[in-house]
C-alpha cells in the first residue's frame, strides 16, 4: 500500500485497563476526507443537554463500523497488509487503543458503546449468578440505560442498524423506515444493506424490502467473524488476517458508495471493536478449586442454567479468561473472606484477584459478585477434559480490556491525538457529530480533541 505505515497508538499511560503481563496475583481495590485509496448526562439533565447540543456538525451521516473481537495486536501486525481501506481512514483521521469496561465480554462492552455508560449503570452483564433466578447465565441484551439509537430517535434523527444487534428493539426495529434494523447472515450481507440505503434502494429487513426516506443519520454495521475465529482457533490463527482482508473489502464498498453518492465530504467514519483476545491451552480450575478447599470452604463451579447447592460457600461462574466468586456463609464473613483471598492470591495461575471494592472502582455491575479472578495465560477457566493442547481464545479480563478506535472524515482533525479514550466515549461523540445530545445515562465524554473546532 502506498504511503507511510500506520502505527496503532496505545492508550495513554496511567489510564487504567489491561493488566501488565507478569504481575503477581493480587487483591485490588482499586479533519479531511478519508484517503482516496481507502475506496455524562443523567436522565435528569438530558433535556438541558439536548438544548445545548450543537446542530449540524456535520450535515452528513456517521458510519459506525463494529468488528467484534479485534485485538489491537491484530492491527499492529496486519493493518497495512490486510486492511488498506481501514489503514487509509486511520491515516486521514485519529486512532488509538481505547479502554473497555469490565468485564471485557461482548454484550456488556457493546452495551457500553451503545449507551456511553459503564455496566454499573446499564446493568448488562454476562456469565454471572443471576440474582433474579438464582441460576448462572450467559449473555443477554438487557439494558437499563438509553441507547445511542434511542437518543437519536428521541431527537428526530434516523438510524440504520445492519446487524449491530445491541440496538435491536432499542431504538431500531424490523420494518421501521426511520429506525431500521436488518440482520444479514454475513458481513457481506450487512454491507449490502448499507450500500442499498446509501443508494436509496429498498433494504431487506427480515425478508421485507423497506425503502428509507433518506440516507440515515447513523448507519451502524457489524461483523462477528474475527471474534468467532479467535475463539475457535486462538489469536494466532492464520485465518484472522485472511478474514480481515474480507472485512476490509466490505468497508471499501461502503466508502466507495459514500463517495459515489456525493457524501464523502460530509460523512464521518467511526471504527470500533469491543475487546481483545488471549490464547489458552490449560485449565486452572483444579488449582482454584483446590485452593478454595484448602482454605476450608466448599466450592461449586456453575455453568449456565445451573443453580448452586444451598450449602455451597463459594460459587464460581466463569468465561474462559475470568471467573466470578459469590461468597456465602463462613466465606462471606470478614475472616473467611481474608483467608480465601490469601489462598487465591498465592496461586501463580491467577493474574489478578479483584475485590468488590476493586470491581466498583472499575464500574462493574453488582451482579459480578464478591470477587473476580483472572487467569494468567496460558490458563483458562475451562473443564480440563475439554482441552487437547490446541490453542483457543478467550476474553473477559483486564488483559483483553483494550480495543481499537478510529475516527475519520468530515468532522475529524487529521492525526489528532486521542486522550485515553474509552468505549463509553463513542456514543457521546457520535451524538455530537450529529448535533444531538448524548444518551440520557451516558458517563463518557465527547472526544473533542479529535474533532474539527466549531466555527
Amino acid at each position: 500500500m502506498a504511503g507511510r505505515r500506520v502505527a496503532f497508538t496505545s492508550r495513554a499511560a496511567g489510564s487504567g485497563g489491561a493488566a501488565r503481563s507478569g504481575a503477581p496475583a493480587s487483591a485490588s481495590s482499586a479533519a479531511g476526507e478519508p484517503d482516496a485509496t481507502g475506496a455524562g448526562a443523567s436522565a435528569a439533565t438530558a433535556a438541558a443537554a439536548e438544548r445545548s447540543a450543537e446542530p449540524g456538525r456535520p450535515s452528513g451521516p456517521v458510519v459506525l463500523v463494529d468488528w467484534d473481537g479485534v485485538d489491537p495486536a491484530y492491527l499492529e501486525a496486519h493493518l497495512d497488509g490486510c486492511a488498506p481501506v481501514l489503514a487509509g481512514l486511520m491515516r486521514s483521521g485519529a486512532h488509538a487503543v481505547m479502554e473497555c469496561t469490565y468485564k471485557s465480554v461482548s454484550n456488556p462492552n457493546r452495551a457500553s458503546t451503545a449507551t456511553g455508560a459503564r455496566p454499573a449503570v446499564h446493568r448488562n452483564t454476562a456469565y454471572v449468578l443471576d440474582p433474579a433466578t438464582g441460576k448462572a447465565r450467559g449473555q443477554t441484551r438487557a439494558m437499563r440505560a438509553e441507547t445511542l439509537a434511542e437518543a437519536l430517535r428521541r431527537q428526530g434523527r434516523t438510524v440504520l442498524s445492519a446487524g449491530w444487534y445491541i440496538v435491536e428493539d432499542r431504538g431500531t426495529a424490523y420494518g421501521d423506515p426511520e429506525a431500521l434494523y436488518t440482520q444479514g447472515r454475513t458481513w457481506e450481507e450487512n454491507v449490502d444493506s448499507v450500500v442499498s440505503a446509501l443508494r436509496g434502494d429498498p433494504v431487506d429487513s427480515g425478508g421485507t424490502p423497506v425503502r428509507l426516506p433518506r440516507v440515515p443519520d447513523l448507519i451502524a454495521a457489524y461483523s462477528a467473524d474475527i471474534d468467532t475465529i479467535g475463539h475457535r482457533e486462538g489469536p494466532r490463527s492464520p485465518r484472522i488476517p485472511e478474514r480481515l482482508r474480507g472485512l476490509d473489502a466490505g468497508l471499501g464498498r461502503i466508502v466507495a458508495e459514500v463517495r459515489r453518492v456525493g457524501l464523502l465530504g460530509r460523512t464521518t467514519f467511526v471504527f470500533v471493536s469491543d475487546h481483545g483476545m488471549t490464547g489458552y491451552t490449560r485449565s486452572l480450575e483444579p488449582e482454584v478449586l483446590g485452593a478454595i478447599a484448602g482454605a476450608g470452604f466448599t466450592a461449586e463451579r456453575l455453568y449456565s442454567g445451573r443453580t448452586p447447592a444451598p450449602a455451597t460457600e463459594v460459587v464460581l461462574t466463569a468465561t474462559p479468561r475470568a471467573a466470578n466468586a459469590y461468597l456465602r456463609g463462613p466465606a462471606a464473613a470478614p475472616d473467611g473472606r481474608a483467608r480465601l483471598l490469601r489462598a487465591l492470591c498465592s496461586l501463580d495461575e491467577l493474574e489478578a484477584v479483584h475485590t468488590r471494592e476493586g470491581l466498583d472502582a472499575l464500574g462493574a455491575a453488582p451482579e459480578e459478585g464478591d470477587l473476580a479472578l483472572e487467569a494468567r495465560p496460558p490458563y483458562a477457566f475451562v473443564d480440563p477434559d475439554a482441552l487437547d493442547g490446541t490453542e483457543r481464545g478467550g476474553h473477559a479480563s483486564l488483559r483483553e480490556g483494550r480495543a481499537p478506535l478510529a475516527l475519520s472524515g468530515a468532522a475529524v482533525r487529521a492525526r489528532a491525538r486521542l486522550l485515553a479514550p474509552g468505549v463509553i466515549d463513542v456514543a457521546p461523540t457520535v451524538c455530537r457529530l450529529l448535533g444531538a445530545a448524548p444518551p440520557a445515562h451516558a458517563q463518557g465524554r465527547v472526544l473533542e480533541e479529535a474533532l474539527v473546532p466549531r466555527r
